[in-house]
C-alpha cells in the first residue's frame, strides 16, 4: 500500500527539505510534497527534494493557480520532471479565499479558472499548444487538481490524473471519488485523502494539538464547506455563532478527519481509509509541543513499520 506525507505546512529550510526528503525515501514512502504558503514556493521546494533523492515522488500539495501564468507552471513543473527522471507530480488548486485577497488577487469563478489552467498547463507540458514556439521532449508530469466537492471531484476525473482532498470524512471522499471515477477517470486515477497528522506519545498533548490546529483550519470558508459535506454542520454551526472553533470541535470529528496520539494507534484508523477507496493518503505533519520537523518525520515513520 503506498503512503505520502507532505513537508510542515509552515514551511522549512532547504536543509530540512533535503533530509526530510532523503529520510522519506529512505523509509519507504511513496512520495513526499510540499504545501505552498507565501512566501515557499511549492514547485522550488519540490526541485529541492528532487535532487536529494531518488526513487520517491515528489510534487506539490498544492500550488496556487492564481500566483503563477499556466505556462511558467508548466516550464518550472517540466524543469522538476527532467531533473527527477520523471517522479513529479503537480497538485493544482484555487487556495483560500482569505489568502488571496491579502494580495488582492479576484478568484472569478474558481471551478471555470481551474478548468481552463488545467487546461493550459497541459497542452504546454505535452507540447500540443499552438503557442509554443519549442517544445520539451519530456513525458508530461501526472496533475492532481484540489477538490473538496463533488463537482471538483468530476473535474479531476475528466481532466487530470488525481485528486487531492482534504479534511473530508470517509464518506464524504467516498463521495468525491464516485465522481471522479464516473467522470471518466482512468484505472491509474489516483484517489488522494490529505490527512492532517498529530503524532505523539502523549495523547492528550496530541489532542489539545490537533484542537488548535484543526480549529485554525475549520474558520476557513472551503474547509467549512468540506466539514459540513462531512457531516458536521452542527460544528461550523456554532464556529459560525461565534464559538472558538479549537472549542466547537468534537472527538468525532477529530476521529474522523485527522490522526492524532500514538503512532501505533492511529495505523489501524490509516487502514480504514484504504478500506474505503483512497488508494495513497498524503499525511500532513503538525507538531505536537516542540517537536521539530525531523522530530515530526520520526514519528510518521513509525506508520511504516
Amino acid at each position: 500500500m503506498k503512503l505520502a506525507i507532505t513537508t510542515p505546512i509552515r514551511g522549512c529550510s532547504t536543509e530540512d527539505l533535503k533530509s526530510l526528503a532523503s529520510l522519506s525515501e529512505q523509509g519507504g514512502f511513496y512520495g513526499i510534497f510540499s504545501p505552498e504558503v507565501p512566501i515557499y514556493s511549492a514547485i522550488s521546494n519540490a526541485q529541492v527534494m528532487a535532487e536529494a533523492t531518488k526513487k520517491i515522488k515528489v510534487g506539490t500539495w498544492i500550488t496556487n493557480i492564481y500566483m503563477r501564468e499556466p505556462i511558467m507552471c508548466a516550464a518550472e513543473a517540466l524543469t522538476v520532471q527532467e531533473l527527477s527522471e520523471g517522479r513529479m507530480i503537480l497538485g493544482l488548486g484555487v487556495s483560500h479565499k482569505p489568502i488571496n485577497d491579502i494580495f488582492k488577487i479576484d478568484m472569478g469563478d474558481p471551478y471555470e479558472k481551474t478548468r481552463d489552467y488545467v487546461t493550459k498547463v497541459k497542452s504546454y507540458a505535452d507540447g500540443s499548444s499552438s503557442q509554443l514556439i519549442i517544445k520539451r521532449d519530456l513525458i508530461p508530469f501526472d496533475i492532481h487538481i484540489a477538490g473538496l466537492t463533488t463537482k471538483t471531484a468530476s473535474l479531476a476525473g475528466e481532466l487530470a490524473d488525481g485528486i487531492m482532498p482534504y479534511l473530508a470524512s470517509r464518506i464524504h471522499l467516498a463521495k468525491l471519488y464516485k465522481s471522479a471515477i464516473s467522470a471518466g477517470a482512468s484505472k491509474d486515477f489516483e484517489l488522494t485523502a490529505g490527512i492532517p497528522v498529530f503524532l505523539s506519545d502523549d495523547v492528550d498533548a496530541a489532542l489539545k494539538a490537533a484542537r488548535v490546529g484543526i480549529g485554525r483550519q475549520a474558520n476557513r470558508p472551503f474547509y467549512k464547506r468540506v466539514l459540513r459535506n462531512s457531516g458536521f454542520e452542527d460544528v461550523v454551526d456554532k464556529i459560525d455563532s461565534g464559538i472558538p472553533a479549537e472549542e466547537a470541535l468534537t472527538e468525532e470529528l477529530l476521529n474522523e478527519v485527522c490522526l492524532y496520539g500514538k503512532a501505533q494507534d492511529c495505523r489501524k484508523t490509516l487502514d480504514s481509509y484504504y478500506n474505503n477507496g483512497t488508494t495513497l493518503p498524503i499525511l500532513t505533519p503538525f507538531n505536537v509541543g516542540p517537536q521539530s520537523p525531523l522530530d515530526m518525520m520520526n514519528q510518521l515513520l513509525q506508520l511504516l513499520d
